[in-house]
């Protein structure tokens, strides 16, 4: 498993899955390919995401924009390189690990000098920050079904910065999972509109 190469000790770790009917190489594309801003709700929740660092810039006097992510016009895996994250690793058809070290909790969560290569990334111990590492995994299930795993692991580096990362994540956490559970309805609702124009070959609807 490509995660435990690249963030293998964790703080928080959030596990998603869900069982599709197509075969994994076919799920593993179109789950990489899923524009998530084709569900409006998610443009929303990924700008609540991004609220604490917003009012506390406010606060501070600064002035903030509107999320990166939430002003794309798509939200792809593959558009979360170059908004902070990196490509760690990637295993065709099978599963693709994205990390970035930031400080979440904070106004301005990027830093200069933070890791911009896998290997910066797994040595990377410096106090004050969070390292992140989000996963797509795809099992096959069967003849003609596979499994979907989105894992988030989080790392935290000093103590101080795990007691922010904690308050932070009270209040974030909820919409991060939602924002999850709604990707995986998408992908679902996707998969089934090329099935529509096929015959029923009989079989159980249910995997395995």
């Amino acid at each position: 498993m490509l995660m435990d190469e690249f963030l293998p000790g964790f703080d928080l770790s959030v596990v998603h899955a869900h069982v599709f009917r197509v075969p994994a190489a076919e799920c593993y594309e179109a789950a990489r390919e899923l524009d998530l801003f084709q569900a409006p709700l998610v443009r929303t929740l990924l700008g609540i995401r991004a609220l604490p660092q917003r009012v506390a810039g406010t606060m501070r006097g600064r002035r903030t924009t509107t999320a990166p992510e939430a002003s794309r016009r798509t939200f792809r895996l593959q558009d979360m390189v170059g908004l902070g994250w990196i490509l760690l690793g990637e295993t065709p058809d099978v599963e693709m690990v994205l990390g970035q070290v930031s400080r979440p909790w904070k106004s301005v969560a990027a830093a200069a000098d933070t890791p911009t290569t896998p290997g910066q990334f797994t040595k990377f111990d410096e106090p004050g920050f969070a390292k992140i590492a989000t996963n797509l995994r795809i099992d096959p299930y069967g003849n003609d079904a596979s499994v979907l795993t989105v894992e988030t692991r989080v790392a935290i580096t000093d103590d101080e910065s795990r007691r922010r990362f904690s308050r932070y994540w009270v209040l974030i956490g909820p919409f991060s999972s939602l924002i999850r559970r709604m990707a995986l309805r998408l992908l679902a609702k996707h998969l089934r509109r090329p099935a529509q124009g096929r015959p029923h070959d009989g079989k159980s609807d249910r995997p395995g």
